[in-house]
């Protein structure tokens, strides 16, 4: 018995996942002594998307992430003329996390709690991502291992599949690191145990593997304060709260998410605001003029089926309407309600 024992222990010990597993944790420990970390890469995305938006349709963009391994870990991630998302530290708002386009004025900010998650731990922030691979390689669901000794350097090839559900619809697969089938290379340097390489391909068919993030250098314990975490200006930006909360009741409210995707598109027309200052909640200062020279006028050809897919909270709304000048356009509305007053707003699609 103790021999059978001993090796299922050794088998266990072993496997690629477990191997895996040590380099992961390696790596996290060698973030831990470094002081700073300065991460240049370029990501398969639209530079005004968010953070984790990846769609391997799209040219690259470059990004920069900057960490300051402190208590807390202070940081930033900036796509270039884009989308920024950074934590500071607490504030006179509290403990959050700021968020903005590049040539707009107006941003969000979110609690720190909870929001680190959900935006980084599936896009490219090695120390989040490589707790994140540590965690899946424990479990093994559904991700197999591959390890390749270079001598100096291993590689670490981590194959995993898709998350979420597109039973209904395909339409979020492969939009982001989470839904999309991916084939991911870590290279650590083998005598600090640092990563020093980083690859993400998407497998977007068996004939079709295509590359949507890649590390171009990624530099350590270089000089870096808090106040150069990020290079663009954001100080005459307006932030506001991610959390919507609904003061009085709301034609929104208590519908299904297509009636929902009518009634903004028909306060969009005439440009309703005492239906659009809720409906269009994330969209503020010149960005709602923007929609409204855009969208003011349009008519309302068809509304569809309102349908989920992958992990996104909030339900896409396929739509084809007319704008003033004439033009046909189909938009498929993302409209999510996972708000303490399920009222429906319009998250993005436009």
């Amino acid at each position: 018995m103790a021999a059978v024992v001993a090796i299922a222990i050794t088998f266990m010990l072993n496997t690629p996942a477990y191997a895996a597993r040590r380099y992961f944790t390696n790596a996290i420990l060698a973030a831990n002594e470094v002081k700073t970390m300065i991460f240049k890469g370029k990501v398969r995305t639209k530079a005004d998307e968010p953070i984790d938006y990846i769609n391997p349709e799209c040219d690259f963009v470059p990004a920069t992430i900057k960490v300051i391994y402190d208590e807390p870990m202070l940081w930033s991630i900036e796509k270039e003329d884009g989308r920024t998302i950074f934590y500071k530290g607490a504030d006179e708002r509290g403990n959050n996390v700021y968020q903005w386009v590049q040539g707009f004025d107006s941003g969000w900010y979110a609690s720190h709690a909870g929001y680190v998650g959900d935006e980084l731990e599936v896009f490219l922030n090695p120390s989040l991502l490589l707790e994140a691979e540590k965690k899946a390689a424990a479990w093994q669901r559904g991700s197999r291992y591959e390890i390749i000794d270079n001598g100096v350097s291993v590689e670490v090839k981590v194959t995993t599949m898709a998350q979420g559900d597109y039973s209904e619809s395909a339409n979020m697969l492969n939009s982001s690191l989470a839904e999309a089938n991916t084939v991911r290379m870590y290279t650590f340097d083998k005598a600090s145990g640092c990563l020093t390489k980083l690859r993400i391909d998407m497998v977007i068919s068996s004939e079709l593997q295509r590359t949507v993030i890649e590390s171009e250098s990624i530099a350590y314990d270089e000089p870096l304060s808090a106040a150069e975490l990020v290079d663009s200006d954001y100080s005459n930006i307006s932030f506001q709260s991610v959390n919507y909360q609904q003061t009085g009741s709301s034609p929104l409210a208590g519908i299904s998410a297509n009636k929902a995707a009518k009634i903004i598109l028909s306060a969009m027309s005439s440009w309703d605001t005492t239906i659009l200052d809720t409906a269009l909640y994330f969209f503020n200062g010149d960005l709602r003029d923007v929609l409204k020279r855009r969208y003011e006028g349009l008519q309302i050809v068809s509304i569809g089926k309102p349908t989920k897919s992958g992990l996104y909270p909030g339900r896409f709304v396929k739509c084809k309407i007319i704008l003033a000048d004439g033009t046909e356009e189909t938009l498929n509305l993302a409209l999510r309600n996972d708000n303490s007053a399920e009222v429906w707003l319009l998250d993005g699609g436009i």
